[in-house]
């Protein structure tokens, strides 16, 4: 009678009860033996367990495929191994029934798992804000594990402008959230690896090998008559989905880089066309004398000039090379020049020029902005007065081809308060050479790390101190690059040269 009612336990797992098999078998076994009480399990798992433990209970082993179930009887007849069988064979269609459906299951989780993340996937395709990437990715997440909270965690370089209140020390803040807030506490930056904070709260970091870009937690599993723990399973799908979140988010941020360094590149280019109009056109007709000046950035802009200019004597000539490279050293050249076509009207001599220049690097500008510079004074009679601030040597190339040096007699502009500036007095005769350059051609260096230096400088330009002066710059440049192989420009590079005519 009882193998028939377990037989038919069997029939009713077969057609998919939902009944608790296993505490049904236990109590038929119980029944059947008159035990006290008895306790049904496999492996470490109790299935069932019914009645009272009066006495020390004896363990009988069901016969079930791979790992036999095991009851615990207390007291009562020992069963005959029929009923065991019969026993066995039930819980083994029951578990073999549980499995299968648990394999079913967990196939069709994979499929809607699949099925969400390609739905998000085309959503987030093309997708560059970063508050709609965030909300597609909480909502599917949530909508997939059931979540009935949720809230998404971004930096700041991905939220501009979001609320920082209730936002954390670390510059994450929220940007989206559903229902309470899930991680307080903890703060988000304790979300390094994808984890369960609690059995009802999943949290995971967004991110790649570089960088992170924020956390998205979930909580309150959902479930028929109230709320269950995540798994692990859940973990596991969570990131899948801040994988998919980090690429989108990576590709916002790639975005917002191109379209700022195009827009850079605009308005560097805009820069160097406004810095080659800052150049001064040579005079056409300056008696007794020939110029020339050359300049190239190391980058699109930069922090070298040189100007030509009349003053009360004739024809003033300047060179300034900035202190720093690119955008900053080309408005402060900017700003220098525009000093230089003031002061020029209200100095007296050079010396005061150049005290009126430092005066205006010294307090208009940041501290360390400075500037080195020569100023030529050039008259019809040939005379030159010269002063330098700090700068690379000039050179006076003679008829002869013989060199002699004119070495700066003051500190850079700018640099040192209550400077003292000396000038020199020379007179060029006719066919002798005045050049000055700045240091990015002194200082240019081969692979080997060795300097153009002054010596290979005034070597050449003496070498071709006959030629026209509009060839002296380019020589003295392709030189240059022979001698560094190629190596980059780390500084601008310019050449103002003179020549007597008469």
């Amino acid at each position: 009678m009882i193998v028939k009612q377990l037989l038919g336990l069997w029939q009713e797992a077969a057609q998919g009860s939902q009944a608790s098999v296993p505490r049904r078998a236990l109590e038929h076994l119980v029944a059947s033996t008159g035990a006290g009480g008895g306790r049904l399990s496999r492996g470490s798992e109790v299935l069932a367990e019914v009645g009272r433990f009066a006495s020390p209970p004896i363990t009988h082993r069901l016969p079930a495929g791979r790992e036999p179930f095991e009851v615990a009887l207390a007291g009562g007849t020992p069963p005959g191994e029929e009923l065991l069988l019969a026993a066995g064979t039930v819980l083994s269609a029951w578990w073999l029934r549980e499995e299968l459906r648990a394999s079913r299951f967990a196939e069709r989780r994979r499929l809607w798992e699949t099925e969400s993340l390609r739905a998000m996937a085309e959503v987030l395709s093309g997708q560059l804000d970063a508050r709609a990437v965030g909300q597609s990715l909480l909502f599917h997440s949530m909508a997939l594990l059931d979540a009935r909270r949720g809230e998404l965690w971004l930096a700041g370089e991905l939220c501009p402008g979001a609320e920082v209140a209730g936002g954390s020390p670390g510059g994450l803040c929220v940007v989206e959230r559903v229902g309470e807030a899930v991680l307080v506490p903890p703060t988000p930056e304790a979300v390094t690896t994808p984890r369960l904070v609690s059995p009802f709260v999943v949290a995971v970091p967004i991110g790649d090998r570089e960088r992170s870009f924020g956390v998205l937690a979930l909580g309150d599993r959902e479930v028929r008559g109230g709320l269950a723990p995540f798994s692990a399973q859940d973990v596991e799908t969570l990131s899948l989905f801040a994988a998919q979140g980090a690429l989108a988010f990576s590709a916002i941020l790639a975005h917002r880089q191109r379209v700022a360094q195009e827009r850079l590149e605009r308005e560097l280019a805009l820069a160097a066309s406004v810095q080659k109009h800052l150049f001064p056109q040579l005079p056409e007709q300056l008696p007794g004398w020939e110029l020339s000046g050359f300049s190239l950035p190391s980058r699109q802009v930069g922090g070298d000039l040189y100007d030509f200019l009349p003053n009360g004597e004739g024809t003033l000539l300047a060179l300034f090379d900035v202190s720093g490279k690119g955008a900053p050293a080309a408005l402060l050249a900017a700003s220098l020049q525009g000093a230089l076509r003031v002061a020029v009207k209200q100095a007296a001599s050079l010396k005061e020029l150049a005290y009126l220049l430092h005066e205006h690097l010294a307090t208009l500008w940041a501290e360390h902005q400075f500037a080195t510079a020569f100023f030529f004074a050039l008259r019809e009679d040939g005379t030159v007065r010269a002063l330098g601030a700090g700068h690379t040597p000039a050179v006076v190339v003679g008829c002869d081809g013989q060199t002699r040096l004119l070495y700066p007699q003051g500190p850079p502009l700018g640099l040192v308060p209550n400077p003292r500036f000396e000038e020199d007095v020379l007179v060029l005769r006719k066919g002798e050479l005045l050049v000055v350059a700045t240091d990015g051609i002194v200082e240019a260096s081969n692979p080997a790390g060795e300097e153009y230096g002054l010596a290979r400088l005034w070597e050449l330009v003496a070498a071709c101190a006959n030629a026209p002066l509009r060839e002296l710059a380019k020589t003295v440049l392709a030189g240059v690059r022979e001698f560094t192989q190629g190596e980059a420009m780390n500084d601008d590079f310019t050449l103002v040269a003179v020549r007597r005519t008469v």
